[in-house]
Order: C-alpha cells, then structure tokens, then sequence
C-alpha cells in the first residue's frame, strides 16, 4: 500500500521495502529500511492545489541489483499521446503481487478544457484498467521512456488520475538532499 503526503504524519515509524514483488511472504530481494527523515515540500496543503511531493531518507543505503536500481528523471515535456506506466500494490484489494498498468498522457490543454483551475505541475494519464490507479496508489511511480516523469496524486471521480510532474521540482529535490 502507499500513502499520500498526509498520511505520513499518522504511520510513523514508517519501514520502506525495496526489492518486492510480493508482499505475501518475505523475499530475498528485499532490502528493507526504516525512513529516518520525512520532507514534505513547503507549499503542500493539499493534493487539488498541487505539490503533492515527499521525500523519504532512509536509514541506511540501498543495494543495487537486478531488484533495485536507480531512474533517471524524465526532464522534457513527454506529449500527450505517449505510453507510460504505473506499478502498485492497491488499496481498495490489495494485490499479493506488484499490479502494473499503462498510462495515456493527456494533452495539458484537453485536462485543462476538462479540469479548469487544475494546479501547476500536475498532469493527467488516462488508464486503459477501470479503477486504476485508485486512491490509495498515492505516491506511485509514472514511468514515461524508462525515466521517472510523475507520482500519482489523485483521482477526481471517474476522470483519469492526476500525477506530480516530477521535473519542476528537481531544484527543491536537490536543496533538500544536499542539506539532509
């Protein structure tokens, strides 16, 4: 399960598992870490309003392997029309195994005629799954060309779901890893 930036606050101490395919039964290729620093960005209140971005320092380093490796960020506009995908876990039925979906791009100017007033840095993926991702897949990666372009935020009823553009907030990514 993820959890969105308010959740946070409730779930302490918060254990992050990397490595995971299933959560049925322990794995080897788990490494798991207590999250030691929570840094939600200042200008979050809500995920409508956008800045719907968390990062997590973990207790100790991460391993990588064939099951855990870094991604680049997607830094370029990717247009609407483009394939990408989503992975989980679920919320309303908890998979056993990581689910993953394919996620349209829409164009900005298509989820703004839909969605006036929808906050900067927020984009719109259209699911060809009914009901994915759902609200408790708060926080899951969009993957566009093999780089990390988004976090999934929300859904607004049966519309697509709503994700943080990742790029716009890399000089805040950067500040907070460098005084953290």
């Amino acid at each position: 399960m993820t959890y969105t930036v308010l959740d946070f606050t409730r779930h302490k101490p918060l254990t992050v598992i990397l490595g995971a395919h299933t959560i049925q039964r322990r794995e080897e290729s788990w490494q798991t870490f207590e999250v030691q620093e929570y840094h939600c960005h200042p200008d979050f209140m809500n995920p409508k309003k956008g800045n719907d971005i968390l990062l997590l320092k973990l207790k100790g380093n991460a391993t990588s392997n064939s099951y855990v490796r870094t991604i680049a960020f997607e830094k370029s506009k990717v247009p609407g029309g483009t394939a990408c995908s989503i992975a989980g876990w679920g919320y309303k039925t908890p998979a056993a195994t990581l689910r993953e979906a394919t996620i349209t791009i829409i164009k900005q100017r298509d989820c703004l005629n839909h969605y006036p007033g929808l906050a900067d840095n927020l984009i719109c993926g259209r699911s060809g799954s009914a009901g994915v991702p759902e609200k408790g897949d708060a926080g899951d990666p969009l993957v566009c060309n093999n780089k990390a372009y988004g976090i999934f935020s929300y859904r607004h009823n049966n519309w697509p779901g709503f994700y943080t553009h990742i790029a716009p907030y890399l000089a805040w990514v950067n500040s907070v890893m460098k005084s953290a």
